[in-house]
């Protein structure tokens, strides 16, 4: 299976079938495209995801733990089940997703990331990024 860009490039082929519960331990796919995915039970443990696009992905139980979704749209997502614990949110787009049951101590987010309407980043033990001045 292939893993495209956001300008249809192959960046990463598998030799697996479906995404679900692949092993991408520490992979760097900035820009991947995988919306509408079915990545159930999937590892993303450390990966670099910076402006990917998880638009109504199937990313239940995924492990994204210290992985960097820095600008990335999970919008629409099921992220229930979810290790997002240490992840960089920071401007990205979770507006819509489910978010049940999923795990965010230590979580980076910034003013412009989107969150479903109710959800309260403070009330998860998420960390808000703050620009410092040189």
């Amino acid at each position: 299976m292939d893993i495209k860009n956001l300008n249809g490039d192959v960046i990463h082929t598998t030799v697996e079938e479906t995404l679900a519960g692949v092993d991408f331990y520490k992979a760097s796919f900035p820009q991947a495209n995988f919306e509408g995915a079915d990545l159930v039970g999937s590892r993303f443990y450390s990966a670099n995801l910076a402006g990917a696009n998880f638009h109504n992905a199937k990313a239940k139980s995924v492990d994204f733990q210290i992985a960097n979704l820095t600008g990335a749209n999970l919008s629409g997502a099921d992220l229930s089940y979810t290790n997002m614990l240490d992840t960089n949110l920071s401007d990205a787009d979770l507006t819509d997703a489910n978010l049940k049951w999923a795990v965010w101590k230590g979580t980076k987010y910034s003013k412009e990331t989107k969150f479903p309407k109710g959800f309260k980043p403070q009330d998860h033990e998420m960390v808000l990024l703050t620009e410092t001045l040189a």
